[in-house]
């Protein structure tokens, strides 16, 4: 009886491992179809991400307006002058920290440095901060090439004439060895 499941199960891939022909058109159409499926499930999964922030954000929203409507008419205001407040810290936030990476830009392009180092200087947040690191990686590159160029520069020292010309394998040096004497 196994051998009888293994020979339809052979007989079976088989028949998968047979080629199948398809005419440009239906090989385009199935393409199409495949990559149809894949968008659509994207789509989904995108259309499922947004449902599920747009849910969050209209549960929040609900909570402060219950919030609000539990509050007295002083505590109104209080509440929307903090709102505004906090969201005017953030813009100046973002707005410092813009100013602070065109800075530093400007810094790094001064002093020859790569401007991809920018975003992680910024990180620091304090512009102290961020000049003397700044100042540490300048002299460290300083450092590195001028080491470098040292070592290019560096040659061996050159042996002394005596010992150069004292040769004897040198076929030069027998000849004047003949004109010596």
């Amino acid at each position: 009886m196994t051998e009888n499941n293994e020979n339809e199960q052979v007989e079976n891939e088989q028949e998968e491992q047979e080629q199948v022909t398809l005419s440009q058109k239906e090989l385009q159409s199935k393409l199409d179809s495949e990559a149809d499926k894949r968008v659509a499930k994207a789509l989904e999964k995108a259309n499922a991400e947004f449902e599920t922030k747009l849910q969050a954000k209209l549960d929040e929203a609900k909570s402060e307006g219950a919030k609000l409507a539990k509050m007295s008419a002083s505590e109104k205001a209080a509440a929307e002058q903090k709102a505004k407040e906090d969201a005017l810290a953030q813009r100046e936030e973002e707005l410092n920290k813009r100013e602070l990476s065109a800075n530093v830009k400007d810094i790094l392009n001064e002093k020859g440095l790569p401007v991809s180092l920018s975003d992680s200087l910024v990180a620091l947040g304090d512009a102290d901060k961020i000049n003397d690191a700044i100042g540490i990686l300048s002299k460290s590159i300083e450092e590195q090439v001028n080491q470098k160029v040292k070592e290019s520069l560096r040659t061996e020292q050159p042996k002394t004439g005596s010992t150069v010309l004292k040769d004897t394998t040198d076929p030069f040096q027998k000849i004047m060895e003949k004109y010596k004497k």
